[in-house]
């Protein structure tokens, strides 16, 4: 049951997290998010599709083999949600905590209450205040740490 939670996780944490091209540089989860989107939309069909050729072109002698590939195939996505699920209670860095707060500091000089936990504690609160930082602030206030 823990590996399901986990993948829960994961997944909420993709949807989550603000996949901006400013955030490229800093963190790795734009990349494994696009590319878990990416892998649920074509590799299910990439997978049949290797299978049938394999069958075709190799006979039903490697049906083992060929279920293997397409095991592996398929579970690359669940893969991504893991290590985004791993990611999302990661205890952040003091430096990645510091920035979380000046974030939220500036979010409250011009008004807007943050409805994250007061402390930072994981990537999942960062992702949750950069997703409301991206909504409320204008889109010069990532400016200063890049």
């Amino acid at each position: 049951m823990k590996l399901i939670t986990l993948l829960q996780e994961g997944r909420h944490y993709s949807q989550t997290w603000p996949v901006k091209p400013e955030l490229n540089a800093l963190f790795p989860e734009n990349k494994i998010i696009q590319l878990t989107r990416l892998g649920l939309r074509f590799l299910p069909g990439l997978a049949v599709l290797t299978a049938f050729f394999q069958l075709t072109l190799l006979g039903s002698n490697f049906t083992g083999q060929i279920l293997a590939m397409m095991l592996f195939i398929l579970s690359l996505p669940l893969q991504g949600w893991y290590w985004l699920g791993v990611r999302s209670s990661t205890q952040l860095p003091p430096a990645l905590v510091s920035w979380c707060r000046q974030i939220r500091m500036q979010m409250q000089e011009q008004g807007i209450k943050p409805h994250t936990a007061s402390e930072p504690r994981n990537y999942l609160d960062l992702a949750n205040t950069l997703a409301a930082a991206y909504k409320q602030l204008d889109k010069t206030f990532m400016r200063p740490w890049l």
